[in-house]
């Protein structure tokens, strides 16, 4: 079974929850600002209580709202509040204060043309400044992210109870009103204490999530119900201490529901699209909504009756739904027209800061070498699995040599390609984006999702038309947008770079990309460490190849040593064969194949670069050796691995003979003199959709496993 080095596992399901959860926020938060702000303004004449409901379930979220809003945003922050200043600093204050005093210079400007509509705004430059340093506008989210973020990490020393003490006094003292608080400053103290526990108890807050039943889901509702009675009954919101309690058993029950929520088919998905795009709406919505309420008010108040008291029930929930399309769609048109500094920081010419203590960065030259894969071998540990390496006497005599297989098909996201996008993703996470872009036939998509979740980025990802659902699937499930566009890695590159363009997240490319190269070959030093371990040590590593990132970092995993590295491609996919005999990158029309991942059309550039002196040769194998390749490693290891990570077994098995024959290289075979040789196998990946593996249990054999 796979093996971690640290203990990363509660990460895998946190972000999925957490963005359901911050999806829900911000619907909350925009219907409580048409209620308010719109709906309770309108004179709606229907005899019957129906507004006043509306306004009493509002103020019954109040202690649900921000608190949750702020526990989220406190989880995501605290990979953070361990990194340096200089790397932390920059996403997580700078950016906030930039984007809260550039968006409150534009709601003062916009929201001046409607000074009607009931919101806090400057009216004369001193009032301005206040809002920009001590008394917080309606964006006061932003203001407070910044300020709670220097507080977590300044005082991150601390032990946490004393400091969760320390902030639940100000919140319950500030509760009562006894402390000055013009403008959103009350807010402030209030939810200092839910960033905080956020910060120092996501691990408590993702067991929780984890366990997220449906009597969890009633009980807590039902506690935070008695809550609010008791509270309005007693008249105690403003006693010390309880608005907080009622505060904490509303956060519990919210984890609950948007845990469950994010199980859900449907809402699930939505909701989570939705809390990667919660800056956009938060920044938006308020001028939209004072648009339509200056035009849409008055037509709904002079509907004839019936009308009017049909619409009382439902404008609500109509008007926030076309606020958040319409505060989406300003964002699209904003982003499409370059208007990027809006929602981010103006991009540095160059980044120069390392990347922090979690996940050091590697001043990659334009060309890699075993140095890079060794230090990423070391920023990765504790973040994927270390897979095992498994081994079949009956496997070895098939091959005439030792057979060594590095088990990644038991990786996190079914395949090696975790491990690139891990790193990649982490060093763009630790500089300060927010987003990756991705393309790839399935398996880098899927990690690259996987990786954004663990680093709270939003990601989109380009597929296939034609890719394997069950990779789509798993994309899906890990939280990220997928697009599927053609069949090439061109059309599929095209489309990837516009949304990269468009949205200004970085392309994380699926083996044109040093830190990718890096990362993958990661997997193989791992193996050639293993095998030395076990007093085998490599004589030769084999590889399947689409793209060429794994087999690029395998020959720098393999620098400085005797071991001969040889690809192994599809029969009609041979990209890389064509391009070494041609001395540069050669495109093919990729044949049909069942290894859909070794189908790009053409090796990378890099890849190229760094594979064409160190690669002693290419293995071509056609799908009936890719079978039995798959059923070998089914029947006689119990190890499903998808047909592009068979493929490696598949030339392993032939390579003896095509290099004795001539057909590679012309490497000199068996390499070791007379003693049984033993050669190293990257099985890739595990991502295969069940009615596959069914055809190929089946299928028939022309090798049989040695008795």
């Amino acid at each position: 079974m796979p093996t971690r080095t640290g203990g990363s596992t509660t990460l895998d399901g946190r972000v999925v929850w957490a963005d359901a959860a911050k999806g829900t926020c911000i619907v909350l938060v925009v219907l409580w600002h048409v209620v308010v702000k719109d709906y309770l303004r309108i004179d709606w004449r229907a005899g019957l209580p129906v507004p006043g409901a509306w306004g009493l379930l509002g103020e019954q979220l109040l202690p649900l709202r921000m608190p949750l809003f702020f526990a989220i945003s406190g989880v995501f922050a605290a990979n953070a509040v361990a990194r340096p200043w200089r790397v932390s600093g920059r996403p997580r204050i700078a950016r906030n204060l930039y984007l809260y005093a550039t968006w409150l210079l534009i709601h003062t400007a916009l929201l001046a043309l409607a000074p009607g509509f009931p919101t806090d705004r400057a009216t004369d430059p001193g009032e301005l400044l206040a809002q920009l340093t001590v008394t917080p506008s309606n964006l006061w989210y932003l203001y407070a992210l910044a300020l709670y973020f220097v507080i977590a990490k300044a005082l991150r020393r601390i032990h946490p109870a004393v400091l969760l003490t320390a902030a639940g006094t100000l919140s319950a003292v500030a509760a009562t009103g006894l402390l000055d608080s013009p403008g959103n400053r009350g807010q402030v103290y209030q939810n200092l204490v839910f960033f905080l526990a956020g910060v120092h108890l996501r691990p408590y807050l993702t067991r929780w999530a984890d366990g997220a039943s449906t009597r969890r889901l009633a009980g807590t509702g039902a506690a935070y119900a008695v809550g609010l009675a008791a509270m309005a009954l007693a008249g105690a919101q403003s006693w010390p201490g309880v608005y907080l309690l009622v505060s904490v058993v509303a956060v519990a029950f919210g984890l609950t529901a948007a845990a469950r929520l994010a199980r859900h088919r449907l809402a699930g998905p939505a909701l989570a699209r939705l809390g990667r795009r919660t800056l956009p709406v938060y920044v938006i919505h308020m001028p939209v909504l004072a648009l339509l309420d200056r035009l849409l008010a008055a037509p709904v108040a002079g509907l004839p009756g019936p009308g009017r008291a049909l619409l009382v029930t439902v404008y609500p929930v109509l008007l926030t739904a076309l606020v958040l399309a319409l505060s989406l769609a300003a964002y699209r048109c904003l982003t499409a027209l370059g208007a990027h500094w809006l929602f981010d920081l103006p991009r540095r010419r160059a980044h120069s800061n390392p990347e922090g203590e979690t996940m050091p960065r590697i001043d990659v030259p334009v060309l890699p070498d075993r140095t890079h894969v060794e230090e990423a071998a070391r920023a990765l540990s504790g973040r994927v699995v270390r897979t095992p390496v498994l081994h079949s006497p009956a496997i070895d005599r098939l091959a005439g040599a030792r057979i060594l297989l590095k088990a990644e098909n038991l990786q996190d996201g079914g395949s090696y390609k975790m491990r690139g996008a891990m790193l990649a993703v982490g060093r763009l996470a630790a500089a300060g984006h927010t987003g990756v872009v991705a393309q790839s036939t399935g398996n880098h998509a899927v990690a690259v999702a996987l990786a954004a979740r663990r680093h709270g980025l939003a990601a989109t990802v380009v597929l296939p038309v034609d890719a394997a659902p069950v990779k789509v699937d798993r994309a899906r499930a890990a939280g990220a947008r997928v697009i599927r566009a053609g069949t090439t890695v061109e059309e599929r590159l095209a489309v990837a770079r516009r949304i990269a363009e468009v949205e200004g997240h970085p392309l994380v490319d699926a083996y044109d990309h040093p830190d990718v190269v890096a990362g993958q070959g990661s997997a193989s030093l791992e193996l050639i460490e293993e095998a030395a371990r076990r007093g085998t040590p490599l004589d030769a590593l084999v590889v399947p190849v689409g793209g060429g990132g794994g087999i690029a970092g395998a020959c720098l995993a393999a620098t400085g040593t005797p071991i001969q590295v040889y690809g192994v491609e599809p029969v009609g996919c041979d990209s890389l064969a064509r391009s070494l005999a041609a001395g540069r990158p050669t495109p093919v029309a990729p044949a049909p194949s069942l290894a859909d991942g070794l189908r790009p059309g053409c090796v990378g550039d890099l890849p190229f670069a760094v594979a064409r002196h160190r690669v002693r040769g290419v293995v071509r194998v056609d799908d009936q050796a890719i079978v039995e390749a798959f059923r070998l490693l089914l029947l006689d290891l119990k190890v499903l691995v998808e047909p592009s990570g068979a493929a490696g077994l598949a030339g392993a098995l032939r390579l003896g003979e095509v290099v004795r024959s001539g057909g590679v290289g012309g490497a000199a075979w068996p390499p070791g003199g007379g003693r049984q040789l033993t050669v190293g196998v990257v099985l890739t990946g595990g991502n295969v959709e069940a009615d596959l593996v069914a055809r190929l249990a089946g299928a028939p054999m022309t090798v049989g496993v040695a008795a």
